[in-house]
């Protein structure tokens, strides 16, 4: 690292912590603090946090600069933003009162990253990720975190769609999100610092926190096949939800045997694994979880079940013993064969200390993937000499204040912009006439043929609607014009028949746009080695989703040479010029 960076980290549940979510925040940012960075929690909180001291504090930061909300290096900052309300009997996931209070913080140029944990829960995650200046990121947590999602389409398509490290904490979570999204996600597990000694000769940690307690049914009744000469002392770690459950769910032969430790956080799960030799897993979610990565980073033998979670994680007799969910006499007999076969635990458990990852190796993690992200942005801001930044379909309707969108499109980072609307050439001509003098707009149309939605570029009068793709194609080039087939997600193009029996009259086309994501520049790359010219467009007629994606070519003179350009052009993501001016304001501070 050459300097340190000012990072951001939006938790939306409640603080100080009090579930899985909010520890891992505090996990991370402590680990990404002693590596000097500035990073500064925001979160929603309750009477108890000072909610009037922090609400003054955050609207005291217009015209204050970064110092009103960045950390001091090496010391997390914490600032609570609004009430978390409370969801039953506990405090949860909820809205944050002042969403407007930490939009502003967010979106003044104060931070370099912007890092929001499961974004798509009830809280302002989407809008602070479309507000950022800098590189932004998330980290979804839940098995199902697309609940509601389809309701949120194009919010979600907008704001996760211009994310610039996407990140799951298993690979269950990673292929949950990718069937909803698409793209890549790095996979960041649960990481752990090594707390106790050498584990004891004898005793059971049994693990059941979800809230099916299926688990918990399961793990005591291998534990009642065990004789108490055989397991040692047990340990349970129930639900956290209503925590009496797992109390009144032990048989009374075991009630005199069984320690009961409350789901508290870090310390209880130390506690929990302080008498254990051997750690049972009731359900695949506890694979994931963060008292599994304690127990490995402890040494401790993890008895898992057989799952998607753990065959990504676990490996069988090498760092765990992974045996079929829900079979009960198999386990009791694993489980005692292992608590009477030191030599095999000893293995067993050396194996996981390797396997296990710290918190200092998820902050070097972290910070790998956010320095590429700020190296990425950095070519996108500043292209090779010569070279524009191109967003090469913008799609306004009549009607729109045409200033504002040119002055976003300026502001987002473009040199160039491609104006096609279903309104017509008047539309892109209005915002050539507002525009910025260095913003280079190119008229455009997107047309609607007999056959599917084309774009036709570089024009001067409309081409009427409803005519076949050919008689289209040759009144667009007949004034000089380019023929774009825009991307299939967002318009109904022909068929691929048609294309190609036209291919002939197609001068390039959209396999770019800006709810691809990286796994789009695979395709982009192999439409290239075939010979076809690629455009990039973000498809929007929204001042904040401009810039999503871009191509970056040297200047051109008319539409002929353009497509030379584009045929060398490379796809980049356009750094908002503010976030320029910001980053550039810190290095000389």
């Amino acid at each position: 690292m050459n300097a340190p960076l000012a990072i951001a980290i939006v938790c939306p549940t409640a603080w100080p912590p009090g579930d899985d979510i909010a520890w891992r925040v505090h996990e991370e940012a402590d680990a990404l603090a002693r590596r000097g960075h500035r990073v500064t929690i925001f979160a929603p909180g309750t009477r108890a946090n000072g909610l009037g001291a922090h609400a003054a504090a955050l609207s005291r930061t217009g015209g204050r600069g970064p110092d009103a909300v960045q950390a001091e290096p090496g010391t997390p900052r914490v600032l609570i933003v609004g009430r978390a309300r409370k969801t039953g009997s506990r405090l949860g996931v909820s809205p944050f009162d002042a969403a407007s209070q930490l939009e502003t913080a967010i979106s003044d140029g104060a931070f370099d990253v912007v890092h929001v944990h499961e974004p798509l829960t009830a809280t302002p995650g989407i809008s602070v990720l479309r507000r950022a200046d800098g590189v932004t990121a998330t980290t979804f947590h839940r098995h199902d975190p697309m609940t509601g999602a389809a309701f949120m389409g194009p919010l979600v398509t907008k704001s996760l769609g211009r994310v610039d490290v996407r990140i799951a904490t298993s690979h269950t979570v990673e292929q949950s999100v990718m069937q909803i999204l698409g793209g890549s996600l790095i996979t960041m597990p649960w990481g752990a610092d090594p707390s106790s000694g050498t584990p004891p000769e004898r005793g059971l940690a049994l693990v059941a926190r979800g809230r099916d307690r299926a688990g918990l049914r399961f793990a005591l009744a291998v534990a009642r096949m065990l004789p108490a000469e055989v397991s040692g002392p047990i340990a349970l770690m129930g639900p956290r939800e209503a925590p009496w459950r797992t109390r009144t769910a032990i048989p009374k032969s075991l009630r005199q045997r069984i320690r009961v430790v409350p789901d508290t956080g870090p310390d209880s799960w130390r506690d929990l694994l302080d008498t254990a030799a051997v750690v049972v897993l009731g359900t695949p979610s506890d694979v994931d979880g963060p008292v599994a990565a304690q127990a490995l980073a402890d040494g401790r033998v993890v008895v898992a079940p057989r799952s998607g979670e753990s065959d990504g994680r676990l490996q069988d007799d090498l760092d765990a013993v992974v045996l079929a969910p829900y079979v009960r006499t198999p386990w009791a007999e694993t489980v005692a064969a292992l608590l009477g076969d030191a030599p095999r635990r000893s293995r067993l458990g050396a194996a996981a200390r390797h396997a296990s990852v710290s918190w200092d190796a998820t902050a070097a993690g972290l910070e790998r993937a956010y320095t590429d992200a700020l190296a990425r942005h950095d070519r996108g801001a500043a292209p090779a000499e010569g070279r524009v930044v191109a967003d090469l379909r913008v799609r306004p309707l009549a009607g729109q204040d045409p200033g504002r969108l040119a002055a976003a499109c300026w502001d987002a980072g473009l040199d160039v912009i491609a104006v096609a609307s279903p309104d017509g050439v008047a539309v892109a001509a209005a915002m050539a006439a507002v525009a910025p003098p260095q913003l280079t707009v190119i008229l455009g149309q997107e047309i609607a043929t007999s056959d599917g939605t084309i774009v036709g570029l570089f024009l001067g009068a409309d081409v009427p609607s409803g005519l076949p793709f050919a008689d289209t194609a040759a009144r667009v080039h007949d004034q000089g014009g380019v023929v774009v087939i825009p991307h299939p997600s967002s318009a109904a193009i022909p068929t691929a028949e048609v294309l190609r029996d036209h291919a002939g009259d197609i001068d390039c086309r959209e396999l770019a746009s800006a709810a691809g994501g990286p796994a789009q520049r695979p395709v982009v790359r192999t439409a290239r080695a075939l010979g076809i010219v690629v455009s990039a467009g973000s498809g929007t007629d929204t001042p904040d989703a401009l810039g999503t994606v871009g191509v970056a070519l040297r200047p051109f003179r008319d539409g002929r040479d353009f497509i030379d350009a584009l045929a060398d052009g490379e796809l980049v993501r356009p750094r908002r010029r503010r976030m320029r001016r910001t980053r550039a304001a810190r290095r000389t501070s």
